[in-house]
């Protein structure tokens, strides 16, 4: 008589200081980024909602081009939804990826998750119908690769709801990653181009009064699809675990990490801080 019996294959962590170096690479620049989000969220609350609250509304036109027209109740409610989610989202997403969290306090995780995830497919909506009822200050290649972020936030979206559905807590955590990222390309854009300028010195690749030109081309698809391959490269090494690799993911995580703290310095200063000052 031949009996079966079920093999419980216990997988170890890794645990070598190369793949400590990575996730402390990856929490490094986490922290940086989180830090950067919650400031411009701050500066959108303080001068988007301070206009509101003073009923001062035509202010928005300083920095959204056509951000309010008088008359237009449906495409001003759109841009005040967008910006009402947009602050909520920056300051509770983040909190989604906070290991204790998910641990000692599930069902926040649970309730603050299904807000987010309802908060991004409103963002999305809200901002293709703003692509689409006002446009963009960087013209049809603005209107475009706004669009396509917008689409990929609700794609992402509905797989990570699907994954979460189907209890693959994996899969789920990784859609969402990629969900988070894609929600902060508006965020991206800020630094990367104040980090260019800093760079720089000025504008170089694009003409500051028509905001048209190569770099803002390269940026404005950039802003969501270089975070986007730079998390599956990280996917990527963590599951071949090959030392090499997760060395030169580390230093490329950590440059990723500066490059961050000097547009979102750069931004804060330059650009934020005097509009709310």
């Amino acid at each position: 008589m031949i009996t079966k019996t079920n093999e419980i294959k216990v997988v170890k962590p890794d645990s070598t200081w190369q793949s400590k170096v990575l996730n402390a690479s990856a929490q490094l620049w986490f922290i940086i980024a989180v830090l950067g989000m919650w400031i411009f969220a701050f500066y959108v609350a303080s001068f988007y909602g301070g206009a509101a609250i003073d009923n001062d509304f035509m202010k928005w036109n300083r920095v959204l081009p056509h951000g309010y027209i008088e008359g237009e109740s449906m495409g001003n409610l759109a841009v005040a939804i967008h910006l009402l989610f947009a602050v909520i989202v920056m300051v509770g997403g983040p909190i989604q990826f906070i290991p204790q969290l998910r641990k000692h306090a599930p069902s926040l995780h649970r309730w603050n998750g299904r807000f987010y995830i309802s908060a991004a497919f409103i963002i999305s909506l809200s901002g293709v119908y703003m692509v689409i009822s006002k446009g963009t200050i960087s013209g049809l290649i603005g209107d475009i690769s706004v669009s396509i972020n917008g689409i990929l936030i609700m794609i992402f979206t509905y797989l990570a709801i699907r994954n979460a559905i189907k209890r693959k807590i994996d899969v789920h955590r990784r859609w969402a990653l990629r969900l988070f990222l894609a929600m902060a390309g508006v965020w991206f854009f800020r630094i990367g181009l104040m980090f260019w300028l800093f760079v720089n010195k000025g504008p170089v690749g694009f003409d500051p009064e028509t905001f048209r030109g190569p770099f803002l081309v390269f940026l404005g698809f950039g802003q969501y699809l270089i975070p986007l391959a730079i998390l599956e490269l990280y996917f990527l090494v963590q599951k071949k675990k090959t030392k090499t690799t997760q060395i030169l993911m580390s230093a490329g995580l950590l440059m990723l990490t500066a490059i961050t703290a000097v547009g979102i310095f750069a931004a804060t200063m330059s650009m934020w801080l005097p509009r709310i000052g």
